[in-house]
């Protein structure tokens, strides 16, 4: 369901699957947990291909970004589809997230040191 990485040190997640939602979120959720439970941990969860996000998908990068948070990690989205973006910015959580065009973006806001 994903596909996990490590690039510069940060932990990139991708998904297998184009959907999101109450079908697969426990398994996506259980999938990336075990990355932020450790203090510190730089992650970029990459959106490209996902067509389709659910409230519970929605609620389910909420509850990520407020553990890593409290975990003292971060957690950045990149590679948005169109649709997807629509949504985050519907819902007006493009302001919640970091949000990046691409990968390359995101990675380099980390080297850079911007917003956690």
């Amino acid at each position: 369901m994903i596909l996990l990485d490590r690039l510069e040190g940060i932990e990139t997640v991708k998904f297998e699957t184009d959907r999101i939602d109450a079908l697969n979120v426990g398994e996506i959720k259980t999938g990336i947990m075990h990355l932020i439970e450790e203090p510190h941990v730089k992650v970029i969860i990459d959106l490209s291909g996902v067509e389709y996000l659910d409230s519970s998908g929605f609620g389910m990068l909420l509850h990520l970004l407020r553990t890593a948070r409290s975990n003292y990690c971060t957690m950045k989205l990149c590679s948005l589809t169109k649709h997807v973006r629509t949504l985050f910015e519907a819902l007006r959580l493009n302001t919640t997230f970091d949000i990046y065009p691409d990968l390359q973006a995101c990675l380099e806001s980390y080297r850079r040191g911007g917003p956690a």
